[in-house]
């Protein structure tokens, strides 16, 4: 009885302690989304009540007024294209390197990994330089590449530690099949490492979704800028205006908080499983 009643007791607050931590981390979050249907007035007098209602104007002025809704595309475009081609190319090297035999494989994973020892700050002139002269500046293809470069350590870590746990009776009975070393990779390999998968596009995903300093730097047209860039330029026309600038936060986080939560279990099970070996 003692035992069980110090169990139960530990869950209780183990249980607390957990809710407190959710509350704190979820508020934030809802507080922007109940402030940015109010008005000024509203917000000034009660910033933590309801909204007397929920009207959708101050989305209306971010979206058209803000321009917030090109913004929101163009980081699409660039989020999407990197996810795409750091999935595709860094899941190919990261087969080559823990599935195949020859004799650099190990070698050009610690090369691969010591891209993560690289501060991007450090980057930041020799990439512009670099761009400038093979005519890419001010594209969004200047933004891509590097967070595909960035992108590519991180992502060759988490495959490779989980490709190495795949049995390899599961390659051999497939080329007992005739299978090629294609359909092999991407009707065997690729369905079973989902959960990583899933998780590198994530990660980039998020990353380069919040990222202010590259199109900050690569970019000059005000058409071409991403939503981190175009919200700071947003708070500086619209001091005053807290509820559209809230509202144009709103709309910068919920991709990211969607994507999290459809695909929560996905990143927990990929980071697990790619921890494994390394």
């Amino acid at each position: 009885m003692r035992t069980s009643t110090r169990e139960k007791t530990g869950f209780i607050i183990k249980f607390i302690i957990l809710v407190i931590f959710a509350i704190t981390c979820i508020y934030p979050l809802i507080w922007l989304v109940l402030n940015s249907f109010k008005t000024n007035d509203q917000l000034f007098e009660n910033p933590w009540g309801l909204p007397k209602s929920f009207d959708i104007k101050n989305y209306i002025v971010a979206i058209t007024e803000g321009n917030i809704g090109t913004y929101f595309i163009n980081s699409v475009i660039i989020a999407v294209s990197a996810v795409l081609v750091t999935v595709v190319l860094s899941s190919m090297a990261s087969y080559a390197i823990s599935r195949m035999e020859w004799k650099y494989s190990k070698v050009m994973l610690n090369v691969f990994l010591l891209g993560m020892m690289i501060p991007v700050y450090a980057t930041i002139i020799p990439l512009f330089s670099i761009f400038n002269r093979i005519g890419i500046l001010n594209t969004h293809l200047s933004v891509i590449i590097p967070h595909i470069a960035f992108g590519f350590p991180m992502a060759i870590f988490i495959l490779t530690g989980f490709f190495q746990t795949i049995p390899r009776d599961i390659e051999e009975a497939a080329v007992m099949d005739g299978c090629s070393i294609f359909r092999i990779f991407f009707r065997i390999i690729m369905p079973i490492s989902k959960p990583s998968v899933v998780t590198v596009a994530v990660v980039v995903f998020i990353g380069v979704w919040n990222d202010l300093l590259m199109p900050q730097i690569f970019l000059t047209d005000a058409t071409k800028m991403t939503l981190p860039v175009g919200l700071n330029s947003f708070k500086g026309m619209y001091s005053t205006d807290y509820v559209s600038m809230i509202a144009a936060v709103v709309l910068t986080v919920i991709p990211s908080v969607i994507i999290y939560i459809v695909l929560h279990k996905n990143i927990m099970e990929g980071m697990v499983a790619g921890a494994v070996k390394g």
